[in-house]
């Protein structure tokens, strides 16, 4: 019975708690926002009809017990499966009354989720408060993760100020020229990550020998490892630990046919050269990942031909008008391949480089005397065997 009378008071309950929050706010005042409600990641790149998710991260200076928005997207680009509640406010193991709101996929809109401490707690640590699974549409663009009604209190009822930080979803290739009126991000930022400040000789696929993408989770200590498979592809894997909550993150690795037009020839003998980024502009830095390696693999019959030693092999990355060496470590060899690893703290245009060994001219030119010598020898052991067996017949007659 008392279950009955709960569930039927919920919209009277609810309402009551918007109303005293908004006339505190009025009589109140608002004072100078701390608290963040943002969607993490805060930008993001998929493929076409690739499952993914989005956060929506509180991080309060105050202790919170009570939150609400709502979450707007293109429809046309992105659809909601599932919002499913975080452990923002169950973190301390309070009781928490829970709404994964309304989706409505048609008019690309999340109403009215909220959470609300029951038992007179509050909590204080940042954490996500909500995790929406998103499936990207079959076309090309970029979509705005726009939060709006967001409300935040603590256990008085009393309004906490919070900074919001909306996001975006880019789903498949954007085209550095083009534009999307669906998100205030649309092409700067598709510009810079596909291009770095170095483009390419035209900037499209047809320069390219082959793309390869790979999306991870990334969290807060977390070890992240994207692989590649692809044949052409020399970039095996990239792996390093992260410092901070990123969601889904892209890696995107573009082996060029011949080095950027802007760029100069690397120093040695080019293996590949190849365009690596990782995530949007200003992400991968040192204060977001540590220990970071890049895993590649050289051909062996590339190296046999081209006369070049493993031991010389280096990968380059392009950074400030020059290319600066790496530490590059060769770890494993076999009958078709030799692997390395490299490390690297920034991503931009990189070349795997190998130098032509003196020592195997050296070794030719040993190996080619001793075959001469030897036929020297053999003629001369006939001519004096013949010359003994004539001396021999001589003095017979």
């Amino acid at each position: 019975m008392k279950k009955h009378i709960f569930i039927s008071g919920e919209r009277k309950f609810y309402s009551f708690l918007l109303f005293s929050l908004l006339a505190i706010t009025c009589l109140s005042g608002i004072s100078s926002a701390a608290t963040t409600i943002s969607i993490v990641p805060t930008s993001s790149s998929v493929d076409e009809m690739q499952e993914f998710a989005v956060n929506v991260y509180l991080q309060p200076d105050r202790p919170v017990a009570a939150i609400q928005f709502d979450l707007s997207y293109d429809s046309e680009l992105v659809s909601v499966v599932k919002v499913s509640e975080g452990e923002f406010l169950r973190q301390d193991g309070a009781l928490v009354w829970f709404n994964p709101g309304q989706i409505e996929s048609s008019n690309g809109m999340i109403n009215s989720v909220y959470g609300l401490i029951l038992d007179k707690t509050s909590v204080t640590r940042p954490e996500s408060f909500v995790i929406i699974q998103m499936t990207a549409g079959n076309i090309s663009g970029i979509s705005s993760l726009s939060l709006s009604n967001v409300v935040i209190s603590d256990t008085q009822g009393q309004i906490i100020p919070a900074d919001i930080v909306n996001g975006s979803i880019t789903v498949g290739y954007v085209p550095s020229s083009s534009t999307s009126s669906s998100s205030s991000n649309s092409g700067s930022d598709e510009t810079n990550y596909r291009a770095g400040g170095i483009s390419t000789t035209g900037g499209y696929y047809e320069e390219f020998e082959i793309v390869e993408r790979s999306t991870q989770a990334v969290y807060l200590g977390s070890q992240v490892s994207y692989q590649f498979d692809e044949q052409e592809n020399p970039i095996m894997y990239i792996n390093y630990e992260s410092l901070t909550n990123a969601g889904n993150v892209l890696a995107t690795i573009e082996v060029l046919k011949q080095t950027s037009l802007p760029v100069s020839s690397p120093p040695g003998v080019v293996y590949k050269n190849m365009n690596i980024w990782l995530g949007r502009p200003g992400y991968a830095t040192e204060s977001n990942m540590k220990d970071t390696v890049i895993g590649f693999r050289v051909d062996r019959s590339w190296l046999e031909e081209n006369r070049i030693s493993d031991s010389s092999i280096m990968m380059y990355r392009y950074e400030q008008g020059k290319w600066e060496p790496l530490s590059t470590n060769k770890i494993n060899e076999g009958s078709s391949y030799v692997t390395f690893e490299a490390e690297t703290s920034v991503f931009s245009t990189f070349a795997i480089v190998g130098k032509i060994s003196e020592d195997m001219n050296i070794i030719t030119e040993v190996d080619d005397t001793p075959a001469e010598v030897e036929n020297l020898d053999q003629n001369a052991a006939f001519i004096l065997c013949l010359s003994m067996l004539l001396l021999l017949f001589a003095r017979r007659h």
